[in-house]
């Protein structure tokens, strides 16, 4: 892909999950349902702030490890899965800088989980229940997040994962940063292979 490509990509990537959070702030406006849960601005807030914040960066070690482990499983789903998502995140970002990786995955990480999380999810736990309240929005980020069966379900538990470290820290803030330290760290490592843990083994 050309340079000029990759950055068009990463223009409509961003541009797409920033307007994913500016729809799930508008629609909670609407519906009374603040997307941002636990966030806060003050002085007092800024301990609780940090501590969310690095309880996401714990939360993104388990997915790096899943991750790791499910591109040496050799099982045929998987490999098959790795085969489609090699595909499409080459034909998407190869050439992108790693600047540019980050943006799209902070991009996602505050579109998709003020959406998912903080409006659907923390919405529908008002009235239904959290158990309810986080299988609905976990399915619906599964299917959002559709190439194949393999991968929507893959999403789907990620979704719960997230979904459940929002409702341990009380903060939007966690699943914020898990998702996009998550997503910065694969792009890197499915681009780069050598350049974040070490390569990969490909054969089966």
């Amino acid at each position: 892909m050309e340079s000029s490509d990759s950055a068009r990509t990463i223009q409509i990537a961003v541009l797409f999950e920033g307007a994913l959070a500016v729809v799930a702030i508008a629609i909670g406006w609407l519906v009374d349902q603040w997307p941002m849960i636990g966030f806060g601005t003050t002085v007092d807030q800024a301990p609780q702030q940090v501590q969310a914040i690095g309880w996401g960066l714990v939360a993104t070690g388990p997915l790096l490890v899943a991750l790791v482990i499910m591109e040496r499983v050799p099982w045929r789903p998987l490999s098959q899965l790795r085969e489609l998502t090699s595909e499409v995140i080459m034909r998407m970002f190869a050439g992108a800088s790693v600047l540019q990786l980050a943006l799209v995955a902070a991009a996602a990480g505050v579109g998709e989980e003020l959406l998912f999380r903080g409006l659907v999810q923390a919405g529908i736990s008002r009235f239904l229940g959290l158990a309810v309240g986080m299988v609905v929005a976990s399915l619906i980020f599964g299917l959002c997040h559709w190439l194949n069966i393999t991968y929507a379900i893959l999403a789907m538990l990620a979704g719960a994962y997230f979904g459940a470290w929002m409702v341990a820290t009380g903060n939007i803030l966690t699943p914020i940063i898990a998702h996009a330290a998550y997503d910065f760290l694969a792009l890197v490592y499915l681009i780069r292979p050598d350049g974040l843990i070490g390569s990969k083994k490909t054969e089966w």
